[in-house]
């Protein structure tokens, strides 16, 4: 009798041990940081100059667009984002007018009765023509822009006189 309770200690002992053995798993991880040196290639394209002609004839006028959008369109499909909003109303206002930009645009941006927004666009719907590469004459007021100083949205800041 104590040689069977001492084969079925061993074999508990032995069936624990085996059981424990196949649940442990392992886990490595490495990571390496080397310097290199870098290829670096780059493609110059020369900038393309078009003119911006108003539509509307000799004395255009401006424009008013009004768009109406849910709460689901704002939420889901804007990402709830204003300038995204702003974006899509000025989007569909060069789609209405067949126009590519609208120039001097301001909004007017309210909430609607279905929880979403009310976006009004008001501007000159204006489309590019004569396209041309740019000249030398031109390079000038390109270069004077990418030299000029923005603001974190890239907008050129305001000339400011000081009095020296």
């Amino acid at each position: 009798m104590k040689m069977k309770k001492l084969i079925l200690l061993i074999a508990l002992i032995l069936g624990c041990t085996l059981e424990s053995y196949a649940q442990k798993s392992t886990f490595q991880f490495r990571d390496a940081q080397s310097r290199a040196g870098d290829a670096v290639s780059e493609v110059c394209v020369k900038p393309v100059v078009a003119e911006v002609r108003l539509l509307g004839g000799e004395t255009p006028k401006r424009q008013v667009f009004t768009y109406k959008f849910t709460r689901e369109e704002v939420e889901i499909g804007l990402k709830g984002d204003l300038g995204n909003v702003r974006s899509w109303a000025t989007y569909k206002a060069n789609e209405d007018a067949g126009s590519d930009v609208i120039m001097a645009a301001t909004y007017k941006v309210e909430t609607n009765d279905e929880g979403g927004y009310t976006v009004t666009v008001v501007g000159f719907p204006a489309v590019f023509s004569k396209w041309y590469t740019a000249t030398k004459d031109d390079y000038e007021w390109i270069r004077i822009k990418k030299l000029a100083p923005t603001d974190e949205k890239g907008v050129i800041a305001p000339v400011v006189k000081t009095n020296n």
